[in-house]
């Protein structure tokens, strides 16, 4: 019994002595990638992020209203100015149309004929129509018909005085001298009816040219109206709007089609009161899209906008882009960039050394110096595909190691071990 007791003993201070041992509470530094900031010449840019539009949209309708017959086009199609879109029922417009024709070739007709009582093609003065030209001859020898006989009837008279003549040969020159007398004023007043029915003939031929006007402007827009049955393409572009199907009814109010030009587009971007006087017409601009990230497309600024947003004090800036194999479309956001020509200095460190810390919404770097990291808060960077560019700041220079691909539980001095440099 003195024996147990003694070994139970034994045993307690064992334990006490094994519990009161010291544990390492030391954890294990991260092991990080390393990689290295270049200091480079960049060309001097303004940064912002854009968005591209169509130069041209519109929302299009038809001149006419009635049943859509046949729509030639789909959602996405590429379209060529004028070509037709979709075909509204012509058979009322058909129909005026050839009716306004008719009414055409009644008018022509009436003019011809009236123009066929002056001779020829019609005279423009009615009074050197051949009509007026023959009275007037008719006229002229009556005149001199009368002049003589009056002649004859003076010196018949004075030989009747003196008895050298008979008064039968007397009575015979008055008699003549009344006949031509009387033939003077038949031709006369025959003249006066010719040029009468002259001035008639050529106010029905006025008539006739302005009824023959009327029904051609008739026919004009009759062919017109035929015409607005078949919608077409105002310009180049691509539907990318499209509301109706056969068998609908539209008219001047509906808008069935949207087209916008997509080639070229434009890149639209806002830019600060600040940054308003740095940006000219031509300057060459760069655009990057997260959809197609290992491209990169070049525009030019078109003309800035002559004055700024009211409310943001934002200057709008456009740039067009060509878009011959239409790669970019309306609504992409891009990261754009505007060179303003010269060169900045600029430090290049690869894009996984970038940290973006999503409670703060600010961008981090984390530099290694003596076995630490060190915390640095950087502006947005320009992104140039695997690689950053940031504007010079302290503590991050020429051959400045950083880490790559952060873990999330660094903290600034954390003591940390290196991988090999990348």
């Amino acid at each position: 019994m003195k024996l147990l007791f003694i070994l139970l003993i034994v045993v307690l201070v064992g334990c006490g002595a094994k519990s009161a041992a010291p544990v390492s509470a030391a954890t294990t530094a991260p092991s990080v990638r390393l990689g290295v900031v270049e200091a480079v010449e960049a060309r001097q840019s303004l940064a912002a992020s854009a968005t591209f539009a169509a130069i041209d949209s519109a929302e299009l309708s038809p001149e006419t209203e009635g049943v859509v017959r046949e729509v030639f086009v789909r959602l996405g199609d590429v379209v060529s100015a004028g070509q037709p879109l979709l075909r509204i029922e012509a058979r009322e417009a058909q129909w005026r149309l050839d009716e306004s024709k008719a009414r055409v070739s009644e008018m022509q007709a009436a003019l011809r004929q009236a123009e066929a009582r002056l001779g020829g093609e019609g005279q423009k003065d009615s009074d050197l129509s051949a009509e007026v030209l023959s009275a007037q001859s008719t006229v002229d020898g009556a005149e001199e018909e009368f002049r003589l006989a009056e002649i004859e009837e003076g010196r018949a008279g004075r030989l009747r005085a003196t008895k050298d003549i008979s008064q039968s040969s007397y009575d015979r020159a008055k008699s003549t001298l009344l006949g031509t007398q009387a033939r003077l004023r038949g031709a006369r007043q025959q003249q006066a009816a010719v040029k009468n029915a002259g001035r008639q003939s050529t106010q029905a031929i006025a008539v006739a040219r302005a009824q023959l006007e009327s029904a051609q402007a008739q026919a004009a827009q009759a062919q017109k109206r035929a015409g607005d049955t078949t919608l077409r393409a105002p310009f180049a572009g691509v539907v990318t709007g499209r509301t109706i199907s056969v068998g609908e009814y539209v008219g001047p109010q509906s808008k069935p089609l949207r087209l916008e030009r997509t080639d070229p587009l434009k890149l639209v971007f806002q830019l600060p009161e600040a940054q308003a006087g740095k940006v000219r017409l031509g300057m060459a601009v760069e655009a990057r899209l997260t959809a197609l990230p290992e491209q990169v497309f070049e525009g030019r600024l078109r003309a800035p906008n002559g004055a700024l947003d009211a409310s943001s004090r934002a200057l709008v800036v456009e740039a067009e882009f060509a878009n011959a194999q239409r790669l970019l479309k309306p609504g992409f956001f891009a990261e754009g960039k505007i060179f303003l020509g010269g060169t900045e200095a600029r430090l290049r460190l690869p894009k996984a050394a970038l940290d973006f810390d999503p409670r703060t919404e600010t961008y981090r770097v984390w530099s290694f110096q003596k076995g630490n990291v060190k915390l640095h808060l950087v502006g947005v960077p320009a992104r140039q595909g695997a690689t950053v560019e940031l504007a010079p700041m302290a503590g991050l220079g020429q051959g400045t190691q950083v880490v790559l691909d952060p873990p999330a539980n660094l903290f600034d001095g954390m003591a940390v071990t290196t991988a090999e440099k990348q």
